[in-house]
């Protein structure tokens, strides 16, 4: 399947990047060496096997960090004009649970949530250590490192 796989921020200290998916456990890269600018400006691969629903994203360089990202579904329309039927089918994005690394202090993310609008999150800890749980299509910002542990449902 062809996606357009985009980072919104990376470091000055990351790239080239090696993207692999969650079909085989991120063992093997479908793509190996992106450049930074191409993922910043937006990269389309052919290469992400079918039946991928998350795409890692792992820098190569001093800073190896990764960031798991949804695959979206995006909707099919069919239409003819030698007729007056046109079908149209959307398929429901996956939302997915995300959970923070833990963290003593507060916690504040910025993510999309299942329906597609932009949230905010904020959480002060009372307790010596804190995780915070978001539900949604994905994270755009987050003060803590945040990793997808399964789907979710409303």
């Amino acid at each position: 399947m062809t996606v357009l796989i985009t980072l919104t921020v990376a470091g000055a200290d990351t790239g080239p990047f090696n993207l692999l998916t969650d079909l085989d456990a991120y063992t093997s890269a479908f793509a190996v060496g992106v450049p930074k600018a191409s993922l910043l400006a937006g990269y389309a691969s052919s290469a992400v096997p079918d039946y991928a629903t998350i795409i890692r994203i792992q820098s190569t360089a001093d800073c190896n960090n990764y960031v798991d990202v949804p695959v979206y579904v995006t909707t099919s329309t069919t239409s003819s004009t030698s007729s007056t039927t046109t079908t149209s089918t959307t398929i429901p994005n996956t939302c997915y649970e995300f959970e923070s690394d833990p963290y003593t202090t507060t916690f504040t993310a910025q993510y999309i949530d299942c329906d597609g609008n932009i949230q905010t999150a904020s959480d002060t800890c009372a307790s010596p250590s804190c995780i915070y749980n978001i539900c949604g299509l994905s994270i755009i910002s987050s003060s803590e490192s945040m990793t997808i542990i399964g789907t979710c449902s409303l």
